[in-house]
């Protein structure tokens, strides 16, 4: 088994060895208990290291739009693809037989499925949760249609810029948000 060596795969593989040492408890509790390993798995999840790979190069029309208007003020918001507690559920259920084989498998699933985000304005992302809700929630793609959120192509290079204009824009002066 391949040894963690990077800071991802040394959480990740913490994160796996506590998925596998509660995994019996998961089993057998009720559906609120399970609900609760589910979030505490899935906040875990966003303790990983946020990694420049990990966006999915898509962007809002909504958000475009308003970076386009008035990029100063536009705050965008990363919004992963998969739910927390979806991703919870799934490392408790679909994914726990190939933990077992080898924890390090949690590795591969967060940078290619449970870490990837696109970015939306905050509004869009209120209007996604009831769509990604454990009970309902079904794919990304049909999470965003239900909620009436078309992306676009963004690419890093852009949202570095973004990024880089939002640190190095003038804020208000204390004295004058007094007022």
């Amino acid at each position: 088994m391949h040894q963690p060596s990077t800071p991802l795969e040394k959480r990740a593989m913490v994160l796996s060895q506590l998925i596998l040492n509660t995994q019996e408890v998961y089993r057998t509790a009720e559906e609120s208990e399970k609900g609760l390993l589910e979030t505490l798995v899935g906040a875990a999840i966003w303790y990983l290291p946020n990694l420049p790979e990990l966006f999915n190069q898509k962007i809002s029309k909504a958000a475009l739009a308003s970076l386009e208007e008035n990029p100063n003020k536009t705050r965008l918001v990363e919004e992963h693809a998969i739910p927390r507690k979806v991703a919870g559920r799934l490392l408790y259920t679909t994914y726990v037989k190939e933990l077992e084989k080898d924890p390090n498998t949690l590795t591969g699933l967060y940078l290619d499925f449970f870490g990837r985000y696109n970015l939306v304005l905050k509004s869009e992302n209120d209007r996604l949760r009831k769509f990604q809700r454990t009970t309902v929630f079904t794919t990304e793609e049909e999470a965003y249609k239900k909620a009436e959120i078309e992306l676009v192509d963004f690419s890093e290079a852009d949202y570095r810029a973004y990024k880089r204009q939002v640190r190095m824009a003038p804020s208000k002066p204390a004295w004058e948000e007094k007022k």
